[in-house]
């Protein structure tokens, strides 16, 4: 299976990264050169459908699109720059110089970086400014820092990672060497890129399986089992299914009076980006035809798997009254998309091998402390109580003091203050999680 990988970067760096990527018989590079950061969007853009991962020459272009929202983390990466790379262009500058340098600005690479590599070499006599940064940084910033050290004589030679900045420093007269990855830096990237790209192959081909199921009171099913009105409901429902199967190239099942299954692949609703085409779903099956219906969606490498994580997600559905749409992975990760069209994700399994054996004690699940843990990571409360649990879990209060009362015994959580209730009656506890 070949792997496409799109190069971006200047020339002379997408020239280095080439003749490394020869050693790699499964990866087939797209070379995309370019003078300036901003010809990044349209490269992106007109190409972004026929390369697997992105290959940024460096720190400052791959960040650059970062911040602009061009590229998420898991669409490409950058080869680090290390200390063997500093001293590559400092024995550059040496050599052309013709002189031995010894006060040296550089920008980009961390301080501890460059602190360790110069104490290894025991090159103490060296006095070198550094300029890290994470990130992006402008160019004309890193212009600046390096030509107000060299006029007030603090430097003797400029070292710098972006082409761009050796340019205009060397036609102001400033010297400047560009410190460039190494072969093992870049090697070791397009491995990482061809791992990742595999990897999100496999999960594309996997089965996926949306399950949905009408929600019906008990005293509505009772009414209304075997009238025409069902009948016409479930009928307008089936044609939004079959619209939903259409744009996902899934089959459609009906396996009773209002449970459907879809059976599609990962990749397919990887395009439509999965939970908020069924959040959609279950507005207009509202609209058309007055049904409130919850979505489940499973994901797994078999069929029998993927169905076991969608009647999963069905378990977890219907805790709740109204439409949702719950999905669980094949790690078995539970994500909920709430009311607001925002979703907080879960583990079910333990939290860690610290908490295996605490937990299999306990009268509470992994899962629910796992959930309760995103939940308040979602809100930004440090700080829970019982009031919280039950809006949270859609339960009572008394639940919810009595599964705080069991995290407080096994050590999960402990008391950290009290708050005044508003009313009558003894004051809240509050609760703090301990968790690392």
């Amino acid at each position: 299976m070949m792997i496409k990988i799109g190069v971006i970067g200047p020339d002379d760096s997408i020239q280095r990264i080439n003749h490394v990527a020869t050693h790699f018989d499964n990866i087939e590079l797209m070379n995309f050169p370019y003078h300036g950061v901003n010809e990044i969007e349209e490269i992106l853009e007109k190409n972004r459908g026929l390369v697997d991962q992105w290959f940024f020459s460096g720190q400052s272009p791959f960040y650059y699109a970062l911040e602009k929202g061009w590229i998420t983390e898991k669409e490409g990466s950058f080869p680090p720059l290390h200390g063997s790379s500093f001293f590559g262009a400092l024995l550059e500058a040496q050599m052309k110089e013709q002189t031995l340098l010894n006060k040296i600005s550089i920008d980009t690479i961390s301080k501890e970086e460059i602190e360790t590599a110069v104490q290894f070499h025991s090159f103490d006599q060296l006095e070198i400014s550094t300029y890290p940064y994470e990130g992006y940084r402008s160019a004309d910033e890193l212009v600046d820092y390096h030509r107000s050290l060299y006029e007030k004589g603090e430097i003797e030679t400029a070292i710098t990672c972006i082409q761009s900045v050796q340019k205009r420093l060397t036609e102001a007269g400033i010297p400047c060497y560009r410190v460039v990855p190494t072969n093992l830096s870049i090697r070791m990237i397009l491995q990482y890129l061809l791992e990742r790209a595999q990897s999100r192959k496999y999960q594309k081909s996997q089965i996926a399986i949306v399950g949905i199921e009408v929600i019906y009171s008990t005293q509505t099913l009772d009414e209304s089992h075997f009238s025409y009105k069902m009948k016409h409901q479930e009928l307008d429902l089936k044609r939004n299914l079959l619209d939903i199967a259409q744009k996902i190239n899934g089959s459609m099942v009906q396996l009773g009076d209002g449970l459907f299954f879809v059976y599609t692949t990962r990749g397919e609703l990887d395009l439509h980006e999965k939970e908020s085409v069924f959040t959609t779903l279950t507005q207009e099956v509202k609209a058309h035809t007055d049904l409130d219906i919850r979505v489940g969606l499973g994901f797994g490498v078999t069929v029998l798997e993927a169905e076991h994580h969608v009647r999963l997600a069905f378990q977890h559905a219907r805790k709740h009254e109204s439409s949702i749409v719950i999905s669980v992975n094949e790690d078995k990760t539970v994500t909920e998309i709430l009311p607001s069209s925002e979703s907080i994700t879960y583990a079910l399994n333990n939290l860690g091998n610290e908490w295996k054996d605490v937990l299999k004690e306990a009268s509470v699940s992994s899962a629910i402390v796992s959930k309760i843990l995103s939940l308040s990571r979602h809100y930004d409360k440090e700080e829970i109580t019982s009031q919280d649990l039950s809006r949270w879990l859609k339960s009572t209060e008394r639940n919810g003091r009595r599964i705080l009362t069991e995290m407080e015994r096994i050590g999960i959580v402990e008391i950290s203050g009290e708050e005044q209730s508003g009313g009558r009656g003894r004051p809240r506890k509050l609760y703090r999680f301990q968790l690392k």
